[in-house]
């Protein structure tokens, strides 16, 4: 490795613990409020919009995360890039979710207003920052992966060769 090399493997991992910490803090404050909050708080005509965002959903949501972050956490620990699916995953089933949401809002008018709102600011900000990190980690695994692999040492026999081997040849009687 070159200097450089070791200090881009950090800044691409550091960028990814960010994004965990992040992650994990959005998990700890946000899912209780959106939980808990009242049905009263709904701005939006009926629960179907809110679904996502409020009550049992909200708590499942919030554990699939937590899941996909410790697997993030052990991707990175352990450089193994299938590791990163399972945040990818989840990525992409909110983006979705919220994309579907939104599209259901302006459908039914209610977010036409909202559209140029902070949600669209971070949406734009944060999804390429995530996506960039998560897509230069699986690149660094794959290109670059440590030398201590996690078959090294591990020994494959060609199955034939050792059923031939202990089966002994008959020999004709003499």
């Amino acid at each position: 490795y070159s200097a450089m090399d070791k200090y881009l493997r950090w800044f691409i991992k550091y960028q990814v613990y960010t994004i965990v910490l992040f992650t994990t803090l959005l998990i700890t404050f946000v899912t209780p409020a959106l939980a808990y909050r009242p049905a009263v708080a709904y701005r939006l005509p009926g629960p179907f919009e809110d679904l996502r965002l409020s009550g049992v959903p909200a708590v499942m949501f919030a554990s699939g995360w937590f899941a996909a972050t410790v697997f993030l956490i052990v991707a990175i620990h352990k450089e193994v890039k299938r590791f990163i699916y399972p945040y990818a995953f989840m990525l992409a089933l909110d983006l979705v979710l919220l994309f579907l949401r939104e599209l259901y809002l302006v459908v039914i008018g209610e977010s036409a207003t909202h559209l140029w709102s902070l949600k669209l600011i971070l949406f734009l900000l944060i999804v390429p920052y995530v996506s960039a990190s998560l897509f230069a980690l699986h690149r660094l695994y794959t290109v670059d992966p440590l030398h201590t692999q996690h078959n090294e040492g591990f020994v494959r026999f060609n199955r034939d060769e050792a059923s031939t081997e202990t089966q002994a040849t008959p020999q004709p009687a003499v």
